[in-house]
């Protein structure tokens, strides 16, 4: 499984996921009780709290992992990933901006995915640690089939 691709490709989503599940935590809070609306009264709305809590926090996690990462490997390396990753650039349009070809910017695009993954690595964000703590989403099973 390529974790450090799946990483790059949804730190953003993961981002906006965990802003989106904050502001939902803020409307639980501000609800009243009503036991119409939760079950065991104020009980299932603290519990509804504390799962959408935990679930922002690891989404949240994700997120500072792949910023970590990035700021740990060489500056031309997290150009190019940020280029092809974040800002969705196409690779043809790399090589012409730095007039190569488009073999070498996969290349250079390994080698940047390379040195990412090992970056990830030394923060503790191994393939394991990534299965245990996202392998439950489903969007990375999608991701996962696809690579």
């Amino acid at each position: 499984m390529n974790y450090e691709s799946i990483m790059l490709k949804n730190a953003i989503r993961m981002k906006k996921s965990a802003n989106l599940l904050v502001r939902e935590m803020r409307l639980v809070a501000m609800r009243s009780y009503d036991t119409t609306l939760w079950r065991n009264g104020t009980m299932g709305q603290v519990a509804a709290l504390s799962e959408l809590s935990q679930r922002a926090d690891l989404l949240n996690m994700f997120y500072e992992s792949v910023k970590k990462a990035l700021l740990l490997i060489p500056a031309r390396y997290r150009a190019l990933l940020v280029a092809v990753y974040f800002k969705h650039r196409d690779k043809q349009e790399i090589a012409m901006r730095y007039a190569t070809s488009v073999s070498t910017v996969y290349r250079k695009l390994f080698a940047a995915r390379n040195s990412f993954r090992l970056a990830l690595q030394s923060i503790g964000c191994t393939e394991q640690w990534f299965r245990e703590n996202y392998s439950e989403f489903d969007w990375v099973l999608r991701k996962e089939n696809k690579l």
